[in-house]
């Protein structure tokens, strides 16, 4: 749709609070024997192919005195204009994860560029690349689509050249760009109807918040030191493993990673904070909606809450256990009555959304008692490893969840073919050893699947 939806436009109403809240995905390639390609050669790359991709054509243009919510207009401006060029002049891949540590606390004004894509170049001894590195990292604002809708934005620019399917892609929740005409009588109609909206909103979210609390909902848990207020900086580690390292026995990829993840947590709980073993310890998991859900926002996910079972301490149980509660929560949070909640806010003008917003920002608690999770485990697949940069070849892909008060580390788990990229983003100051913890949850990943 080209006016913005209400749960797209928290992210532009809230772009001046807190930290960046920007996807940024990654992709390494490798050029093997052949020669590096020159900048000039990847941005002619990107002019050629990113006019036939959708979504990378508009920006957002605000209504007159912001009545309504903004709107999708389109973007005039050269591909090449949003590409940047970054030679880090042969540094390492610590040296690499600062520079990325560095760009996670960049933003973009939806209203100048959507999206840009940063080129870095000069790098050494990246893994599993055997000629040389070129990486590129997508930024994309997250009112413009979700981590799924990143993945086609990426297997769109770099699909080999025959794979008409994958860079025309479309992305979910845009049509056409609004003419100046039609944003103006957009604003009028929210002006008028503005106590109506209103009104019908409030009603639909009582209705909807009576059916949702008859349904049972996961228990919050005590917060521990990593929910504590954040800094503006950002460090990350960003480690590729073989897939099959990572599948325990015949869990998916997503209850593998979330087992580890519960193991590194409470051992790094019990040996920082000093809790004892057996602490409930919970993630919070980001959950694609099943594409024939109507859903008007260009983000189509949902936040649900999963127990890791920590307590639990046969290995294969405890991912059984997972999987059970994983399962019942995607049902949960994607359920009618779930949904109908969500969506009840759609109505709300958009000035008291902007209101609301200014207002939580401004009174949140930054240190809290008791969360919804300890942290945030984000799983996506990018699928074939075939994608291709003027003959490089694409070896791996990350991304990088955001952080926000209460929540000081994230979990990434993002796989490009036969290979799983363990990412962790952490605030440096609440988790000065994001490095040791990441050693530790990759080695949690690589054990046996029934060692205790």
């Amino acid at each position: 749709m080209s006016r913005l939806d209400m749960k797209d436009a928290v992210y532009h109403f809230g772009r001046d609070h807190g930290g960046s809240t920007d996807q940024f995905a990654l992709l390494v390639f490798d050029s093997i024997d052949g020669s590096a390609p020159t900048f000039a050669e990847m941005q002619a790359h990107v002019e050629s192919r990113a006019p036939r991709v959708s979504g990378l054509d508009v920006r957002l243009k605000e209504t007159l005195w912001g009545l309504d919510y903004p709107r999708w207009v389109r973007d005039d401006s050269p591909p090449r204009h949003h590409i940047v060029d970054h030679d880090l002049g042969q540094q390492n891949w610590d040296g690499v994860e600062h520079f990325i540590g560095e760009l996670l606390c960049t933003r973009l004004d939806m209203r100048d560029l959507a999206w840009k894509l940063h080129v870095i170049r000069g790098v050494r001894d990246a893994p599993l690349v055997r000629g040389t590195a070129i990486l590129i990292v997508l930024q994309v604002g997250h009112a413009l689509t979700d981590g799924l809708g990143v993945t086609r934005l990426l297997r769109a620019l770099f699909a080999p050249p025959s794979d008409d399917r994958a860079i025309e892609a479309p992305l979910p929740g845009h049509t056409e760009p609004d003419t100046p005409v039609r944003t103006m009588l957009g604003a009028a109609r929210a002006l008028l109807l503005a106590p109506v909206d209103l009104a019908i909103s409030r009603w639909e979210a009582h209705r909807s918040l009576r059916s949702v609390l008859r349904t049972p909902m996961p228990p919050w848990v005590p917060a521990s030191s990593l929910n504590r207020a954040v800094s503006s900086s950002r460090a990350v580690r960003i480690v590729p493993i073989p897939a099959d390292e990572v599948r325990a026995g015949n869990s998916t990829v997503t209850v593998s990673a979330l087992a580890a993840v519960g193991s590194s947590l409470n051992k790094y709980l019990r040996d920082v904070d000093g809790q004892d073993v057996g602490l409930d310890v919970a993630a919070m998991v980001p959950m694609a909606l099943p594409p024939d859900r109507s859903w008007p926002a260009a983000n189509r996910v949902v936040i649900g809450t999963v127990n890791l079972h920590v307590a639990t301490r046969n290995p294969e149980e405890r991912r059984t256990r997972i999987a059970r509660s994983l399962d019942d929560e995607r049902a949960r949070v994607t359920g009618d009555s779930v949904l109908r909640l969500a969506r009840a806010d759609e109505q709300v003008p958009a000035p008291i959304v902007r209101f609301v917003q200014n207002r939580r920002f401004r009174r949140r608690t930054r240190d809290p008692v008791h969360v919804a999770g300890q942290t945030t485990v984000v799983s996506v697949n990018r699928g074939a490893a075939n994608l291709e940069l003027c003959g490089a070849t694409a070896r791996f892909t990350a991304g990088f969840p955001y952080l926000e008060d209460g929540r000081a580390l994230t979990h990434g788990f993002f796989g490009l073919g036969e290979t799983i990229t363990v990412v962790a983003v952490a605030c440096p100051v609440t988790v000065p050893s994001v490095g040791a913890y990441t050693e530790g949850l990759v080695d949690e990943l690589r054990r046996p699947p029934n060692a205790g």
